[in-house]
């Protein structure tokens, strides 16, 4: 054999080599089993992998998060854009609707009022205030919530009863997603 060859066919031997862990990256399992078995590659019949079959976030786990993040208005503005876009709303619905997303966004611009009343407080020398003063403020920003959640209450009650089964499906799902956090406080 030619020694050109012989240098082509080594050649030709270790980048195949090298190659190989790149190929069975793309099956999964990490470095346990490579492509058979059960650890990964391909899974058996009632094995799915997250987010592909099942519809599940990948590395969702069902346990709360913990302390949830505040949403800011644009993020809010977001789920509430891509919620009554996939309700496909009548014009009756959304004129309801409009109302709904107006209280929303009424409360989280309260709630970032608030954050920001909250962080000027906090960064001003202390002053002497007193403590029936501190108690009065926290009553009226609690009453100041209260009816701003009973608004978005009477808003949500009145758009469900205008969603047809499908619809009010959807928005308890994508509801519950992004509302907690604003209701939280």
């Amino acid at each position: 054999m030619k020694p050109y060859l012989l240098v082509l066919a080594a050649f030709v031997f270790i980048s195949s080599i090298l190659w190989v862990p790149d190929v069975y990256a793309q099956f999964g399992g990490g470095m346990s089993g490579g492509m058979g078995g059960t650890s990964g590659g391909r899974r058996g019949a009632g094995e799915h992998s997250k987010g592909c079959a099942t519809g599940e976030k990948p590395d969702s786990n069902n346990a709360p998060a913990g302390p949830a993040v505040p949403m800011n208005r644009e993020q809010l503005q977001y789920h509430l854009g891509t919620l009554q876009v996939d309700l496909h709303l009548s014009p009756e619905q959304a004129a309801v609707w409009q109302t709904f997303a107006d209280r929303v966004l009424a409360m989280e611009d309260d709630r970032s009022r608030q954050r920001m009343r909250g962080n000027s407080a906090a960064t001003l020398a202390p002053s002497v205030t007193g403590g029936i003063k501190t108690i009065a403020n926290a009553v009226d920003t609690a009453r100041n919530r209260l009816t701003a959640l009973e608004d978005i209450e009477s808003a949500s009650r009145a758009l469900y009863q205008t969603l047809q089964p499908e619809q009010k499906t959807i928005a308890d799902l994508r509801t519950a997603a992004f509302m907690p956090p604003l209701l939280r406080g």
